[in-house]
C-alpha cells in the first residue's frame, strides 16, 4: 500500500516563536510518534515548511498576518523539536517541501512523483488546522481522487475554536478524521 504522511507546518514559529500557541506544543509527542511509525514503515514522510522571505509583510498574506514568521534562514523556519533530527536527512522516504502560501500545489506534484501516481493514502497532521493543514488536505483531495484522506485530530491544532470548526468542516468534506 502507498502511504504518505504529510507533517504540515510544524516549525519553531507556530510553536514557541511568533506565532507559537500552546496547543501546538501539546501535539509534539503525537506528531513525532506518527513520524517514527511512518519511517518505520518506509511509507513517505513530506514535512511542508511555511517559507517567507523578508518582504513577507508586503505580500498578500503578509497583509492579512501582519506578524513575520518563518523567513528563511532564521531559528523560526526550522522544524520543532525532535523533528529538527530530519532537516538535513537526505533519504527518498523524507522529503521537505518549502511552500510560500498556505496550501502548496508543489506539494501534490512532489507526492505524485514519489509514486509515480496516485498514493492509496495520504495522512495529515501538524497546524495550523484551519489554515495550512484545510488548504493542503483541500489540495490533495482535488489532486488526488482516489486517495483516502486520514487527519490525526489529536496530531493537529489551532487556536481556540478555530480547530473544532477546521475539524468539522474536513469531517464534511468526507475526510476521514481520526
Amino acid at each position: 500500500m502507498k502511504r504518505v504522511l504529510v507533517v504540515v507546518d510544524y516549525q519553531k514559529d507556530f510553536v514557541d516563536g511568533s506565532l507559537g500557541f500552546l496547543q501546538s506544543e501539546n501535539i509534539a509527542p503525537e506528531i513525532y510518534s506518527l513520524v517514527v511509525k511512518a519511517t518505520r514503515n518506509k511509507d513517505l514522510v513530506v514535512f511542508t515548511k511555511d517559507t517567507h522571505y523578508e518582504n513577507y509583510l508586503s505580500t498578500r498574506e503578509g497583509k492579512f498576518l501582519p506578524v513575520k514568521h518563518c523567513i528563511k534562514g532564521t531559528d523560526g523556519h526550522r522544524l520543532y523539536g525532535e523533528l529538527e533530527a530530519f532537516e538535513d536527512v537526505i533519504s527518498p522516504d523524507v522529503i521537505i517541501v518549502e511552500k510560500e502560501t498556505f496550501g502548496s500545489d508543489k506539494l501534490c506534484n512532489v507526492i505524485e512523483e514519489a509514486f509515480n501516481g496516485e498514493p492509496d493514502v495520504i495522512e495529515f497532521c501538524g497546524v495550523v488546522t484551519n489554515i495550512c493543514v484545510l488548504s493542503n488536505v483541500v489540495l490533495c483531495q482535488t489532486h488526488f481522487k482516489n486517495a483516502e484522506i486520514i487527519v490525526h485530530e489529536d496530531a493537529t491544532a489551532a487556536v481556540g475554536n478555530s480547530q473544532t470548526y477546521a475539524i468539522e468542516v474536513l469531517k464534511g468534506l468526507g475526510v476521514k478524521v481520526v
